[in-house]
């Protein structure tokens, strides 16, 4: 089977995992962690504060801790986290497209490594951290190089899946009743619904450049691979 119809299917299955509580609370904890490192960076790079703790939370969420006063720095700071994912998607997907799997997982374990020294601050998120990195050394200790393929594949699916869940998330608050505010919308006093469609849009966008530009797959072809997934999966079933 092809890396793209590889591609095609864990981008489904990252879907399927978003909807199983304890496996989405896992795997979810890594955008998570992505959206707050590019939060620390932020405001390293700006110089506008300090921040220089993250703690992740079993519900699969987390926080950095910062002083920065003005609320558009803020809002600027969490816009960041949002882009930064989606950029770093880009990143790891032109790895797969030139078949360096190892390397995804490399950096992964290598940004587990640094922020357990730098920057996680609770015992949650450490031990988290030196779980997911103990899952990715164990393919590139064993060199199983099937295995370095699927999970560097399935990794980099995630974090796009999260990032356009996560638009959707702020788009769908926003109708709710009785609710807290979201963190831009608190922050930078922008409806929700206008924030949700930013991210989303280019969330979308972002897999559009992926499929389009980085992974060089036109609308032909990408209905030739879903058909191929569909008879492979007629073969498994019968």
């Amino acid at each position: 089977m092809s890396t793209t119809s590889l591609i095609m299917i864990y981008l489904t299955a990252a879907l399927a995992i978003s909807r199983l509580p304890m496996l989405r609370v896992y795997f979810s904890l890594c955008n998570t962690l992505m959206e707050k490192i590019f939060h620390v960076l932020a405001v390293v790079v700006t110089k506008e504060g300090k921040s220089n703790k993250i703690k992740l939370f079993k519900t699969g969420t987390g926080e950095t801790t910062n002083m920065i006063d003005s609320k558009i720095q803020k809002a600027m700071i969490v816009y960041v986290g949002y882009t930064g994912t989606l950029l770093l998607a880009i990143g790891l997907f032109y790895l797969l497209s030139i078949n360096q799997f190892h390397f995804v997982l490399y950096f992964f374990i290598g940004l587990m490594v640094v922020s357990i020294l730098l920057w996680i601050r609770n015992f949650f998120g450490v031990m988290w951290a030196l779980s997911f990195a103990a899952l990715l050394v164990l393919p590139l200790y064993l060199k199983n190089e099937l295995a370095i393929m699927h999970i560097s594949i399935f990794i980099s699916s995630l974090i796009l899946i999260q990032a356009i869940i996560n638009a959707f998330q702020v788009i769908s608050q926003s109708f709710q009743t009785g609710r807290k505010p979201g963190t831009l919308e608190r922050i930078a006093r922008v409806p929700a619904i206008i924030c949700g469609v930013a991210l989303l849009g280019q969330s979308l966008y972002a897999a559009y450049f992926i499929f389009s530009k980085v992974l060089n797959l036109k609308a032909a072809m990408i209905r030739f691979e879903l058909l191929e997934i569909v008879q492979n999966m007629e073969k498994f079933i019968t």
